[in-house]
């Protein structure tokens, strides 16, 4: 393959998680989100039920870093794999995505379903980076829209704001974790990111036809959610779809609920 498949930073970005390729007509899918809303678990339960493709977050950087890395030349290729934690991010579109539309291009080929499902997942700031030529000439076709918030934003800006600190974005993620301390300043900037990324997607979704999906209802009722996405997607009795096993195991912990206490508690 011209690269070593353990440097990559998320393995389902091997090709060992390839799927066959279709030969039936496109049909894309975008799940739109803000970060730590649920959008990862939804992407991985539909993707295992190996009927709309393999859902992921094909524009964020670290995924950008390990396709770049399968498929580049193999100057390209090394230089990729020297990129690990925070400058994966640091690093930005140009050397990492210098034509998104090409670059899902390639994942396409890889990664859409039998029937032609393929899936993608996007933050706002993603949306507003890459897709500036309109959505449907990126993906190739004009997709469907799954849009997931979440209801606690405080839970919510509390486990972005960990995340950007030690650079964790799943348990299943390698490299060293970075020290993370509280700061009322850093949550309440990300309160006001996901109020502003919420924002946007209200004004890109106003005139679409939308699921709309909250991180609550997923956790709590995974098999009707998921049901509920398969039948948006047009996968037929979808309520006879066995739910898949998440696989994912929860990052939450004590230290997100104290913080959580001291910023109610105006410290």
């Amino acid at each position: 393959m011209g690269y070593d498949r353990s440097v990559l930073l998320d393995p389902r970005n091997g090709p060992d998680w390839d799927l066959p390729m279709s030969s039936a007509p496109l049909q894309p899918y975008v799940i739109a989100s803000s970060p730590r809303t649920g959008s990862t678990l939804l992407a991985r339960l539909l993707w295992d039920t190996r009927l709309v493709g393999a859902p992921k977050e094909y524009l964020n950087p670290m995924q950008l870093r390990d396709w770049g890395l399968r498929l580049a030349s193999p100057p390209t290729s090394w230089a990729l794999s020297l990129l690990t934690g925070h400058a994966v991010g640091l690093a930005g579109k140009p050397p990492l995505c210098p034509d998104p539309a090409q670059h899902l291009a390639q994942v396409k080929e890889r990664r859409t379903g039998p029937a032609g499902h393929f899936g993608i997942k996007l933050h706002f700031h993603h949306f507003e980076q890459h897709c500036r030529g309109g959505i449907t000439a990126l993906l190739g076709a004009t997709p469907k829209w799954i849009h997931i918030t979440r209801a606690d934003r405080l839970a919510q800006a509390i486990s972005w704001d960990r995340a950007l600190q030690s650079g964790q974005w799943a348990a299943h993620q390698r490299g060293p974790r970075l020290p993370e301390r509280y700061s009322r300043t850093r949550i309440q900037r990300a309160l006001d990111r996901i109020a502003e990324q919420d924002a946007g997607w209200q004004r890109v979704l106003a005139d679409q036809a939308v699921l709309h999906l909250e991180y609550e209802e997923l956790l709590a009722h995974k098999a009707t959610t998921l049901r509920r996405c398969l039948d948006w997607l047009g996968i037929g009795q979808a309520e006879s779809v066995a739910l898949p096993p998440d696989g994912l195991r929860k990052q939450s912990d004590g230290l997100s609920a104290s913080w959580k206490q001291r910023f109610q508690d105006g410290d």
